[in-house]
């Protein structure tokens, strides 16, 4: 991730956290949570990357917001010190947002790439009114007095905050409000403690972002008491330590025309104050500058889960689906073990285990006591082959390896099937499973899939087998030591045995039953000495074999059917990248801030 350039970060990141808003706003009853993202978006585009790619640190911006028939641009109207703002009774009147600046201040700060995300430059002046994903600048020409705030300042009025439903007017003022140093936060006596207002205030103060708020259209006389309770109870009811980003609290009560009309003259008792704060705030640019920033990068660290959350239904989908293919393939394991592997034979062994027999034979000269002993055990090793031929119940015909994979792997895609038609109402995962099964697609592909991977997996398999069937009998042989020692060892026994009948009874008529039947003893006890070696390694194989099949075909299979929902430009192929993106990206984008901030 930290390969990246900035740039490129920055408007990965801004992505990434845009499309899961679109993502979340599919979901019924998710506008808070899509307001978030979009919070977070603006952040990253509008704050984080022009300081990045320093842009000066001003002007700086303060964006007032309020819920409908607050009063902004009446406020709006007191920063900028003239009648600039269309000041309306009617609710949600400003519908995009307005930047006002001075004429003779930069006005670069635009030219950002991706500023203010979707939202697009109106070239010429409109109407506050017009109900379109714009914004546009005002330049006000320079006063004689009143209006300094506007030479290091922009002031954006900035559309109503009174429900998460109106996504297009929200879009828009979180856009600006991602670009704040100062958030003015304005609301009336009627409807200052409305819960969707509140919920935005709480959000833009998770952000770091210092507010002032201005109480409005009380009496006078009834400003002391309305503060107090608007401290108590919608200050008090934040989370602690949100609070104190709340610089003040200011009342400004109804204004008269007059007042209105020249905030600078007639409305100064209530203006100066606020024109303080703001002033304050920003009296060092490049601090307050630092100041948002540290916050983007807190904000989006502390509340990167609750960012992620939108998607944890879809992330519980794709956990029900992985946790079924699991499933399948567990039992596709289990079956392959049950149907070939418990009674396959590999032939392979038994012809090991001629090659070790006769590998313990002593060669040279020695060959002719081995042949000479082979004769003797002539009788009995008829015999003894006679009564095992007989004892043996004859080996039922096994079907082939491959035949029971693919019945096994039809099995697979059959449980996986039944459960996506089952649950297809559940989510839309579901429904894309299903609908890829009911077309065919899923099948023809996951067909595919295994003939891809069953050409690797037998050519494991055959290596693994031959390799180890080999090494039973040449591994001995690189060894000349113990090979003789085990030669030796077993001829030693083999006289041992005959010449100690021979002793025990004398030469008598029986030796020449007793020296056979003694000789084929020790010769089979060597030789099952030697089968319960070949069946060790034969079980070991078994094991191995089983192994190979699950890192070699159903693992493979298994990631292929977990990831199929996410491919073939889904809207899943789309989530998962994203998800798979924001935490290294979010702390990429911390590393970069804290070293950009110091």
């Amino acid at each position: 991730m930290d390969t990246l350039s900035t740039r490129a970060l920055i408007s990965q990141l801004a992505d990434d956290l845009a499309w899961l808003e679109k993502h979340a706003r599919r979901t019924e009853g998710s506008g808070s949570a899509a307001a978030q993202l979009r919070l977070a978006a603006a952040l990253v585009r509008n704050c984080a990357g022009p300081f990045l790619d320093d842009q000066p640190p001003t002007p700086l911006h303060v964006v007032v917001v309020g819920g409908a028939g607050a009063g902004k641009s009446t406020v709006s109207n007191m920063l900028a010190g003239t009648m600039i703002a269309e000041a309306n009774p009617q609710a949600g009147f400003t519908r995009h947002p307005i930047a006002y600046t001075c004429t003779t201040g930069p006005l670069n700060w635009t030219a950002h790439l991706g500023f203010l995300g979707p939202l697009t430059r109106l070239t010429s002046p409109s109407p506050s009114s017009l109900d379109e994903d714009v914004y546009q600048v005002r330049r006000i020409p320079p006063g004689p007095n009143g209006q300094e705030l506007l030479q290091n300042w922009v002031v954006w009025d900035c559309p109503d905050m009174t429900t998460w439903a109106a996504d297009h007017y929200v879009s828009r003022l979180l856009e600006a409000a991602g670009l704040a140093d100062v958030i003015v936060y304005v609301a009336s006596d009627e409807r200052y403690n409305d819960e969707i207002p509140t919920q935005f205030l709480k959000m833009l103060l998770q952000a770091g972002k210092p507010v002032v708020v201005c109480l409005m259209k009380m009496r006078e006389s009834d400003a002391p008491a309305l503060l107090a309770h608007f401290k108590k109870e919608v200050l008090g009811s934040l989370p602690e330590g949100l609070s104190k980003h709340v610089v003040e609290v200011l009342p400004i009560p109804f204004l008269t025309p007059e007042q209105l009309a020249d905030p600078i003259r007639e409305a100064s008792r209530w203006r100066i104050p606020l024109l303080n704060q703001v002033a304050v705030l920003g009296h060092l640019p490049i601090a307050a500058r630092r100041r948002s920033v540290r916050g983007v990068a807190k904000y989006l660290t502390e509340q990167q889960g609750s960012l992620l959350s939108v998607a944890q239904q879809d992330v519980n989908a794709l956990e029900a689906w992985k946790a079924l293919v699991q499933s399948g393939q567990n039992e596709f394991d289990s079956r392959y073990q049950r149907e070939y592997l418990s009674t396959e034979k590999f032939r392979s062994f038994d012809e090991a285990l001629v090659r070790l027999m006769q590998l313990l034979e002593l060669p040279g000269i020695g060959q002719i006591v081995s042949s000479a002993l082979y004769v003797v055990r002539t009788p009995f090793r008829l015999l003894w082959g006679l009564v095992n031929k007989a004892m043996t119940r004859p080996e039922a015909p096994t079907r082939p390896e491959q035949s029971i994979l693919e019945d096994a792997y039809a099995g697979w895609l059959d449980l996986l099937r039944k459960e996506a038609a089952r649950r297809a109402k559940d989510h839309e995962l579901w429904q894309l499973i299903h609908q890829g099964f009911q077309d065919n697609r899923l099948n023809q592909q996951a067909r595919e899939r295994f003939e891809q991977v069953y050409r690797d997996f037998q050519l494991a398999l055959s290596q693994e087998i031959d390799r180890t069937a080999r090494a039973i009998y040449e591994e001995l042989e690189k060894k000349p030591v113990l090979l003789n020692s085990f030669r030796t060892g077993k001829l030693a026994l083999e006289t041992a045995a005959i010449g100690a009948t021979l002793l025990q009874g004398g030469i008598n008529v029986w030796d020449v039953v007793l020296v056979p039947l003694v000789a084929t003893v020790t010769h089979q006890l060597v030789e099952w000495l030697g089968k319960e070696y070949v069946e060790g390694e034969r079980e070991r194989t078994r094991q191995r074999q089983q192994a190979i099949l699950h890192e070699q075909l159903s693992t493979p299979l298994a990631e292929w059917l977990t990831r199929w929902p996410a491919t073939g430009g889904s809207a899943f192929e789309r989530l998962q990248l994203a998800l798979t993106r924001l935490p290294p990206s979010i702390a990429s984008l911390d590393v970069r801030i804290r070293k950009a901030t110091q």
